[in-house]
This record gives C-alpha cells, structure tokens and sequence, in this order.
C-alpha cells in the first residue's frame, strides 16, 4: 500500500481553508499513485472548538464531508480524516471517517479514550472498527488511543491488516508518540502509520514527525515539525514469527482484572 501522510497545520475554526489545505495534499497524492490519504486528529476545524462546538460539528452526510467525498472520487485516493462529527443522537464525536477511491463513506470511528479538556466537547465511542476495503482490512484510531494496548490489539483481534491513528499530539509528548508506535507495530506485528499536526494553538505547540512503521517496529518514514506531506510504502502481509504468535499465545482468562 502506498500511504501519504498528510501532515499539516489545521486553522481553528477556518473549514473551508483547512479543505483547500486537504484537497492540495490530495492532489499531491495522487500525482504520486498514493492509495490513501491519511491527515491529522480534526483536521477539518482545529483543536480547540470548545467555543465553536455547535458550528463546527457536522453529521457524517454533511456539507465538509460530501466535498472530501467528490475530492476522492475525483482524485482516485481513499482518505482517513477526522472531523467534529454530529451524531444521530444529537452527541458530538471525535470522529475519523473511511472514504473510499469511488467517493463512497467506508466507515466511521468514534474516537474511545478522550484526551483531558476533549471530555468538554465530545462524548466518547464504545468499539473499535476494522473496515474492508480494496487496499485490504483497515482499522483506525485516534491520538490517546495509541497510548492504550487495548486499542490496537482490539484492532488485530478484529482481523486489521493496517493500523491508521489520526492524531493532534504535542510537546511533550513525542517520545510517547515514539516508543507506543513501535511497540504497537511489533506487539501486534501489524504496519502502524501515524499523521500528526504542525504549529501551535493556545499553549500547545505540536511536533508533528509524522511515521509509519511496518509489522516488525522497522520504521518506514519519519517526518519532521513543518507542515508537509510525504507518501511512504507501507508492506501488508509480511511473514509472522511462528514463535512470537502472539495471537495464540494470549491467555486471556489470566486478564480478567483489566476487564473489572
């Protein structure tokens, strides 16, 4: 799979210059025979929407969401993006959605663990989604997500090929970022690929160094702190260790105060 990773710096609250930012890395994905897109935690609105909840949050047939699906369509490029999703339940969720090479809406993942001052804002998700699509199984989460081994051993439980983890992470977070992705590919032996923000908002300043590691922690590509798009060969499949099986060897009924 080629993947691009496109990281940028989201202005809060300005959707419709965040899409033009969105559709250029699109294009440039495409020129490079990219087979997905994947962009940064809310990269449709900025972080900080506490005060602009209301006109930022769309449903997931919404006006933001319809013109990424005619980019897709368009361009030839599946993409992962994240966005204030507004729910049929009246809730608001950090929300990533799959759009497929044919414009078509995959899937939608509802961000589980929220982050500190995001509980203002959103109501968490309860279950983690692999989507099948063409380019192969695809499971999704978002920043916090990765700091917890549930996440994406729920991911390989349910059959991903890939793991894809919008994210909005800051200093000084980045060795976090580091060592969970790579501990993440190896103990799953699963390819990780991450997209992170540039620049800063509030008191947050965000180090990018988008990555994406393949299924036995190797890095593929790291990038650095400015805003820039990178397309990265990612191999699914690769052969397991037989003696690692991880799978196999989970005794889970020995887990069961982590289920408490």
């Amino acid at each position: 799979m080629k993947l691009t990773l496109g990281q940028f710096e989201p202005v809060i609250g300005d959707k419709q210059l965040n899409l033009r930012k969105m559709e250029e890395i699109m294009e440039q994905a495409a020129a490079e025979d990219s087979n997905l897109v994947l962009f940064p935690e809310l990269s449709l609105t900025g972080y900080f929407i506490q005060d602009l909840k209301e006109e930022m949050a769309e449903p997931i047939d919404g006006e933001s969401i319809q013109h990424m699906q005619t980019l897709c369509k368009k361009l030839r490029v599946y993409t992962v993006f994240s966005w204030p999703e507004l729910g049929e339940d009246g809730l608001i969720y950090n929300s990533a959605c799959m759009i497929s090479d044919q414009g078509e809406i995959v899937g939608n993942y509802r961000k589980v663990h929220l982050y500190d001052r995001e509980k203002e804002i959103f109501s968490p998700g309860d279950t983690f989604k692999v989507f099948d699509t063409d380019l192969g199984r695809i499971g999704i989460m978002i920043c916090f997500d990765l700091d917890f081994p549930e996440s994406a051993r729920s991911l390989h439980a349910g059959g991903a090929d890939i793991i894809v983890v919008p994210t909005n992470n800051f200093y000084p977070y980045a060795r976090f970022q580091e060592a969970y992705l790579k501990a993440r590919s190896m103990e799953n032996e699963l390819p990780v690929a991450i997209c992170n923000r540039t620049g800063q908002e509030q008191d947050l300043v965000y180090f990018g160094e988008s990555a994406a590691y393949d299924a036995h922690g190797y890095q593929l590509k790291k990038l650095d702190d400015t805003a820039h798009a990178a397309t990265v060969e990612i191999p699914l499949n690769q052969e397991k260790d037989d003696k690692l099986s991880y799978k196999a060897n989970r005794i889970p009924q020995a887990y069961r105060k982590l289920t408490e």
